[in-house]
């Protein structure tokens, strides 16, 4: 079945490109407006989702475009997206085939999902089959490819050339804080576990699992973006680490109040550290503060001036956050060069 439809849809492909062949240039050079359907996704499988963006991009570039990419809103009639021209590629990448009638084209990415396109645009579709046949037989692809689809438990693993596909980023974006790249991959791993498509309760959403202000704020204006979700979250840990900077104890201790305090958020770290005050503790070092947070999920706690945000019963969840984040840190300098 599946093979009659991949003949059905290269014939449509042909007999469409024979109507458009002649009509002038195959695109004019405007941005490549695509989207990611998370139709049929298996969450915590392969980062499917950020290697059909990580492809749509470098397509794009190829053609001398830039892409502009997001998810495939919940329920959005996405292939009417395509026909009305709307968008001019959707990318499903959990499945293998799906049905498809004459008003739209559909080429196989790499065994792993489906781009499609409007039948009005299958020049646009016989260019991306061309390139992601051409891409598939660069000798790097197994390189590029295979950090999407090895993914790991840092705890689990033993030694590893990678720890995800956006490790050039993240060495980057960590020189701006000083940090070693592999305790901001160690930040991203307990944000997101690398999936791009993450997305939280309370609306965070990316790598760096951003709320849509704070992307707003430090100039992120599509979370899905991996570079743009992780430069934003820098400029954060950049703003949050500057609120600390004449409190922690030692450039290590900084680094724990940093994670706290974007976990957590800066007006309910500030909190914690009001209170620890008032009980006299040396508030300097991250673990005093830590062993005061269980009081602060007490209704009590609201009494006091000093308590601006009132009970906070998350407390455990950013005693944790910080904890973890270490330990993937330490399990990355042990794992990876």
């Amino acid at each position: 079945m599946k093979a009659i439809r991949t003949a059905l849809a290269l014939l449509a492909l042909a007999c469409a490109l024979s109507c458009n062949r002649g009509s002038g240039p195959w695109h004019d050079g405007t941005p490549l407006r695509g989207a990611v359907s998370l139709l049929g996704s298996d969450p915590g499988s392969e980062l499917l989702c950020g290697y059909n963006y990580e492809l749509i991009s470098r397509y794009a570039g190829h053609s001398g475009r830039t892409a502009e990419i997001r998810l495939a809103a919940h329920k959005e009639g996405i292939l009417d997206s395509l026909r009305n021209g709307t968008l001019d590629i959707v990318s499903f990448p959990w499945l293998d085939a799906m049905e498809t009638d004459s008003t739209l084209v559909q080429i196989e990415v790499d065994s792993c999902g489906i781009w499609v396109f409007s039948a009005d645009r299958a020049v646009e579709a016989e260019k991306a089959a061309e390139w992601l046949h051409g891409f598939r037989a660069r000798a790097d692809y197994p390189i590029i490819r295979q950090p999407f689809f090895d993914i790991y438990n840092p705890l689990t693993r033993v030694s590893a050339d990678f720890i995800s596909p956006y490790d050039s980023l993240l060495r980057v974006y960590a020189d701006t804080l000083d940090w070693d790249w592999k305790l901001l991959a160690a930040v991203v791993y307990q944000e997101s576990k690398f999936q791009i498509e993450a997305r939280s309760a309370r609306g965070a959403a990316g790598l760096m699992q951003l709320l849509p202000d704070t992307a707003r704020h430090f100039g992120c204006s599509n979370v899905l973006d991996p570079e743009q979700n992780i430069r934003a979250g820098v400029m954060m840990l950049l703003a949050v680490r500057a609120r600390y900077l004449k409190i922690a104890a030692t450039p290590d201790e900084l680094t724990k109040f940093t994670l706290a305090g974007y976990n957590a958020g800066t007006g309910r770290l500030k909190d914690c550290l009001n209170y620890a005050r008032h009980l006299g503790v040396d508030i300097s070092r991250w673990e005093n503060i830590a062993a005061v947070i269980p009081d602060m999920q007490h209704d009590s706690i609201a009494a006091l001036d000093t308590i601006k945000y009132g009970r906070f019963p998350g407390g455990a969840e950013t005693v944790s956050y910080v904890r973890k984040v270490r330990r993937f840190y330490d399990r990355y300098t042990h794992i990876c060069e």
